[in-house]
């Protein structure tokens, strides 16, 4: 059931349940498919676009907190969900300027975020090991306050 190189596979999207399953071509040419990230790995996924004034804000949040957690198993994926006024190389050219170095990819029918019954930018969604989302967040977020939602998921290493 590809299409466009998504797959959406699984129910949901809100805490408490199963993430949405999808897989996607990220920035780098590489495939990101979520049941297989989180087999190994929590789930950092960010849904944003360019112009969105609060994601361009917290976007160099995610890169702090993604420096202090990359040898951690998560993996943060930023994923850009095109709304009409910005392009696919506004996104990769937004990434470059910041020197952003996690993953990216983008949503290009908008599946993925329809899925996600998404509604407001930028939304992140904090997915455990076993596939569940275990917190969603709505606005900005500080390096700090994704440090701590991260350590929730995979347990602080001085424990």
């Amino acid at each position: 059931m590809a299409l466009a190189g998504i797959v959406l596979l699984m129910a949901c999207g809100g805490s408490g349940q199963s993430a949405r399953d999808f897989e996607v071509v990220q920035f780098d040419g590489k495939t990101f498919r979520l049941s297989q990230e989180t087999s190994e790995n929590a789930v950092v996924l960010n849904f944003w676009y360019p112009s969105c004034p609060p994601c361009r804000v917290e976007m160099p949040a995610f890169e702090a907190a993604w420096q202090e957690l990359k040898d951690r198993p998560v993996r943060f994926l930023g994923l850009y969900v095109p709304q009409g006024f910005d392009s696919e190389q506004d996104a990769r050219d937004f990434v470059k300027e910041l020197g952003l170095t996690f993953s990216f990819a983008t949503d290009r029918l908008g599946r993925i975020a329809e899925a996600y019954e998404l509604e407001y930018y930028p939304k992140t969604y904090f997915i455990n090991m076993d596939g569940d989302v275990v917190s969603t967040y709505i606005s900005t977020l500080d390096p700090e306050e994704i440090i701590q939602r991260v350590v929730a998921l995979i347990g602080d290493p001085a424990s």
